[in-house]
């Protein structure tokens, strides 16, 4: 039995270490910093939205805000806006997602 769970635990944490976004949208040049929000009415400055992003939410935040963040800077956006979730109720074979926009800052 703990043979088991050991195995269980270990082929969870490699899932979600392999775990990627989905995204659909426009991509540039990478950069180094990615800003993250949970709302457009936080952002400061003009910007575009260049793409969708979605995740399963199956980790911690922490580490679904960090592959966001990361997946980001591949893509070129300057900032991540998490806007929420999709909650599959009812589905035990899917689970929730968290979806997010990326976005461009705008030259000034």
């Amino acid at each position: 039995m703990k043979n088991l769970l050991l195995i269980i635990s270990i082929v969870f944490l490699a899932a979600c270490a392999a775990l990627q976004p989905s995204y659909f949208g426009d991509k540039f040049p990478p950069t180094t910093s990615v800003d993250l929000f949970y709302s457009t009415h936080d952002v400061r400055q003009p910007y575009k939205v260049i793409g969708h992003l979605t995740i399963p939410n199956v980790m911690k935040q922490d580490s679904i805000k960090a592959k966001l963040t990361a997946y980001g800077k591949t893509i070129g956006a300057d900032a991540i806006v998490i806007t929420g979730n999709t909650v599959n109720n009812g589905n035990k074979s899917a689970s929730d997602i968290v979806n997010a926009d990326a976005l461009k800052y705008e030259k000034q």
